[in-house]
């Protein structure tokens, strides 16, 4: 995939990070977070200037930042690159979140960073996970779908990140018709969410192989210390998810020394490392690296796994001996895009096909539901907003939009979304389909499974 990379027409010069993914160099970014406890942004920043300093010494490895954007932090991404020394700006990505932020905040954000050359942007909605249902839908969501429609024409260069850790069939398609939209949306190139199961980093890169979409991935891996890996064992972390088998490879790891604990989680990111690479991704950003003299231990790493590693084969076989006593995905009932094929390197020969899910689970409440709602809505797109209303908070629960959508989206109201996102289910979904807050059903996922159910081509394939 680099020699096709370097074909990629990525306008404009002077972005060392844009530049290195155009070039088919090899990128390491190290993530960090703002500093929580500074009242002042210059030295908030200043606080991680020898990381960065760090990382961008590492020539070879094309390295920078990932600046996290999170929720209580007195600064955000934004802001800290704007305080760094000009020179180092655009070596670096800044997440920006839409959590608790309507697009007239986004946009201030975004004039920031244009303005400051800090031009590197991934938008994320922000997770919801500490809020209840309640709080969420009373509190403002930008979703990263309409943040890069946001960027469009304003000179900057923009991500998105995918989670393709999923197991279910409704959310895994319905995960990857999102991944389209951001595509579409202006996305060029592509952030994987963090974890362990690299037979799902591949199936992100045959996808996007398959449909001759030649975007940059990277892969967002995570250097376990004893403290995050019981931390994400327990589910403290939102979005880190660990199939039993490895959480149970993980405490015996975790019954030796600190020293055998760190060195096989050391072999682990190499494995990682070196596997994204042979898959076709662009580079990696790690989290648990966030000072100088760890990041530094990193960068060696890599360069050692990059070496030792060029020959799939020869990594394949290394990777299942190291994992060997863990089963990475969710049991054989557990849905994969394609057949589950971790054996191979690229299908330049013969594309994969999609796996076909089983029959969609479609109660006849549902299917009953949805006749009555088509025999009554079927016209709502073309009607004023107020008309049927109370039928159709009734039916459809909905929620008084400008322009009703219903008859687009099997005569369900996406605004039921606590982030009110529209484009597809976000990161935090969970493994079973159901939404990270309130507990219910995802209302994209209820989405696809209708529109499997009605037999139609999902709408990652049209």
């Amino acid at each position: 995939m680099s020699e096709l990379q370097l074909d990629m027409q990525l306008a404009g010069g002077g972005n060392p990070f844009r530049d290195a993914l155009a070039e088919g160099k090899f990128i390491f970014l190290a993530e960090c977070s703002p500093p929580e406890n500074e009242t002042r942004c210059a030295a908030a920043a200043e606080r991680i200037l020898p990381l960065i300093r760090t990382m961008i010494g590492q020539n070879d490895l094309c390295g920078g930042a990932a600046l996290t954007d999170r929720r209580g932090a007195p600064w955000s991404a934004m802001e800290i690159s704007a305080a760094l020394p000009e020179e180092l700006r655009r070596h670096n990505l800044g997440f920006l979140s839409g959590d608790g932020r309507d697009a007239a905040a986004v946009q201030t954000q975004l004039d920031l960073a244009r303005n400051s050359g800090a031009v590197n942007v991934v938008p994320v909605s922000g997770d919801a996970a500490p809020l209840s249902l309640r709080e969420c839908r009373a509190r403002n969501y930008c979703g990263s779908t309409e943040q890069l429609r946001l960027m469009q024409d304003q000179g900057l260069f923009a991500g998105a990140v995918f989670n393709p850790f999923h197991y279910d069939a409704d959310t895994v398609l319905a995960s990857f018709n999102a991944l389209s939209g951001k595509i579409a949306a202006g996305a060029q190139f592509i952030i994987a969410q963090s974890g362990w199961d690299m037979l799902q980093n591949q199936t992100l890169a045959w996808y996007l192989l398959r449909r001759k979409q030649f975007i940059p991935l990277l892969a967002h891996l995570t250097l376990l210390t004893p403290d995050r890996a019981e931390k994400i064992a327990s589910g403290r972390l939102p979005g880190l998810r660990m199939t039993p088998a490895f959480r149970k490879l993980i405490a015996r790891e975790l019954l030796g020394s600190k020293a055998q604990f760190e060195a096989a989680q050391y072999r682990r990111l190499e494995l990682q490392v070196a596997g994204c690479r042979l898959m076709g991704y662009s580079g990696v950003i790690v989290s648990g690296v966030d000072v100088p003299g760890r990041a530094a231990l990193v960068a060696s790493r890599i360069r050692s796994a990059l070496q030792e590693f060029r020959n799939f084969d020869h990594w394949l076989g290394e990777y299942n001996e190291h994992q060997a006593p863990a089963e990475m995905s969710y049991g054989v009932d557990a849905y994969h895009l394609f057949d589950r094929f971790l054996r191979r390197q690229y299908p330049f020969d013969e594309p994969p096909e999609i796996t076909e899910p089983e029959e969609p689970d479609f109660s006849w409440a549902e299917q009953f539901s949805l006749r009555l709602k088509r025999f009554l809505f079927a016209k709502a797109d073309r009607r004023r907003p107020e008309r049927d209303i109370l039928l159709k908070k009734l039916l459809a629960d909905c929620r008084s939009c400008a322009r009703c959508t219903l008859p687009e989206h099997h005569f369900y109201c996406t605004r039921t979304c606590p982030k009110r996102l529209e484009n597809g289910p976000c990161g935090g979904v969970r493994d079973d389909g159901t939404c990270e807050i309130g507990g219910g059903e995802c209302v994209f996922v209820r989405i696809m499974r209708c529109e499997r159910h009605l037999a139609r081509r999902p709408g990652l394939e049209s």
